[in-house]
């Protein structure tokens, strides 16, 4: 009786430990059939297997938490840089705008050739003929005189008026361009070719050959000064408009680098917000597994202790039962003795 005593009780000293893989197994599918080795061991290398696997996703977490705000602090910087650029492409386009609308402001920019009318100056009589009284070379002299100063007064307005212009343009494109016109221009000198001695005419033919001969100094003259001054204008205007387009080209450029830098940074900034969303999923998940990994040596010990009461409990009592011989209590006793030091070196001396 004895001897089939301890053979029971030796087969049923590990039961427990095993009973408690058993159920841990079936709860986490984790570690499947029992492995080699004694129920010690094996608990042994649960708990390694677990307090290792654990680690494990916490690193794996903390890496996956790193990355998140690295993220994070990555799609703020590049939200901020983009909203600069946006800001930068904004400003260049405008300055493009200012430029262009500068360019146009120059191409409108005309010298109106001057017209000169030497007839307002006399009177006619029904013949379309001067009339006689003012058939004089001082007359024709000081029509002339007239004429050529409306003709000097008309271009120094115009020229005024293009300064002006021109200069504005300029300030608008913070250029230090100067337009300082030259005033000589060349002109012919009147010469009658007749009327010396007398002030009047006495003859119609020879007033009307020096009236045209005035006539004709004086669109002459306005022809040389027009193109006089018109080549200057021209000038001024083609290096108005060639530093204009210089500016142009230069700040087209920076736009197109800015807008292809946003374009850039807009799609790694989409990339990065899917990148989170996808990292914030698994961090989620992650966290769950991390929790569930963290309490499962709880678990194990907790299905460790239950099945530890429930053997020494059913040694007890078979211990304590009347019908028990003294044999038997003393084997029972010895092997609760035994499961005891398992069980402090299991679970821990403090629960035992």
């Amino acid at each position: 009786m004895i001897a089939d005593l301890l053979t029971t009780l030796e087969d049923e000293k590990d039961q427990w430990i095993f009973q408690a893989i058993d159920r841990f197994n079936e709860r986490f599918l984790i570690f499947g059939d029992q492995k080699d080795g004694t129920a010690e061991s094996q608990v042994t290398e649960m708990k390694n297997s677990e307090q290792s696997m654990f680690k494990e996703r916490s690193l794996d977490l903390e890496r996956m938490e790193i990355e998140l705000k690295t993220l994070v602090e990555g799609l703020a910087a590049d939200e901020r840089t983009i909203e600069n650029l946006e800001l930068t492409c904004d400003v260049l386009q405008k300055e493009l705008a200012i430029y262009e609308d500068e360019e146009k402001v120059l191409d409108q920019i005309q010298l109106e050739m001057f017209e000169c009318i030497l007839d307002d100056k006399f009177t006619f009589d029904r013949k379309d003929q001067v009339v006689f009284k003012e058939r004089k070379v001082s007359r024709l002299l000081e029509s002339y005189n007239l004429v050529e100063m409306e003709m000097v007064d008309f271009y120094q307005r115009q020229l005024s008026r293009i300064w002006v212009l021109m200069s504005r343009s300029m300030q608008n494109i913070d250029s230090t361009a100067k337009f300082d016109f030259k005033t000589d221009p060349p002109l012919i000198e009147l010469s009658l070719k007749h009327g010396r001695g007398l002030d009047h005419y006495l003859k119609s033919g020879n007033f009307e050959e020096d009236y045209r001969i005035v006539l004709d100094t004086l669109v002459r003259n306005n022809e040389s000064v027009y193109d006089y001054y018109v080549s200057q204008v021209e000038q001024f205007k083609d290096n108005g408009k060639a530093e204009i387009l210089g500016l142009w080209e230069r700040k087209n450029d920076l736009k197109k680098l800015a807008a292809e830098t946003l374009s850039d940074l807009q799609e790694k900034k989409a990339q990065r917000e899917a990148r989170i969303l996808e990292l914030q999923d698994q961090l989620g998940r992650a966290k769950s597994e991390w929790e569930q990994n963290r309490l499962r040596p709880k678990v194990l010990e907790d299905m460790l202790k239950e099945e530890f009461v429930k053997l020494v409990s059913n040694w007890q009592e078979k211990l304590f039962a009347e019908s028990a011989s003294d044999e038997e209590r003393w084997v029972y006793h010895q092997y609760c003795q035994i499961i005891l030091k398992q069980a402090e070196r299991i679970i821990g001396y403090e629960y035992v």
